[in-house]
């Protein structure tokens, strides 16, 4: 479970940069239901700013589900993190979507990978906002705290999650 906290001065970890500029909102704010039910245990929802996704740390980048609307990024240590556009994002069978590195690729911490025209997809979707769920797993059987805050983060650059392992926390 992710514990929200506003002050992260005096919590120590091993941070995960944000992949998107934006709101981070607690999961129950995604506007989808699937979201909404409080099943994925360390989930938040994303009210994208800029439609630029950035990979968070290095890793092996791939995509899953119709329209490859489900970024997933997976760190040396088994970490992953999975960014899901929103499910009608399928409608659009691509467009609006342009993506900027290849699938199925090791990329750099702070690779761009993929640039939302937000503007086309939020008229095409009728949508006041583009939201999407990103979800961390985390490797097992690693005793884990997941640290989070509801802020603007900037792409690159602000912490997401702060991670605490039974090797960090001691």
């Amino acid at each position: 479970m992710i514990s929200w906290q506003q002050d992260w001065r005096k919590i120590t970890g091993a941070p995960i940069k944000s992949p998107f500029t934006g709101a981070v909102l607690p999961a129950e704010q995604h506007p989808e239901p699937l979201y909404q039910q409080n099943l994925l245990p360390v989930a938040i929802t994303a009210k994208l700013q800029h439609g630029l996704i950035v990979a968070p740390f290095a890793g092996l980048f791939t995509t899953q589900l119709d329209t490859e609307r489900r970024l997933v990024l997976r760190h040396a240590s088994g970490l992953r993190l999975l960014l899901e556009l929103p499910s009608n994002i399928i409608d659009l069978q691509g467009r609006g979507l342009h993506w900027l590195s290849n699938r199925q690729l090791q990329v750099n911490a702070g690779q761009p990978l993929l640039q939302l025209d937000l503007a086309f997809l939020e008229l095409e979707l009728e949508l006041d906002a583009l939201y999407c769920a990103l979800v961390l797993d985390l490797p097992k059987p690693a005793e884990s705290k997941v640290f989070c805050r509801q802020a603007k983060v900037n792409a690159a650059q602000d912490p997401l999650f702060i991670i605490q392992t039974s090797r960090t926390s001691a």
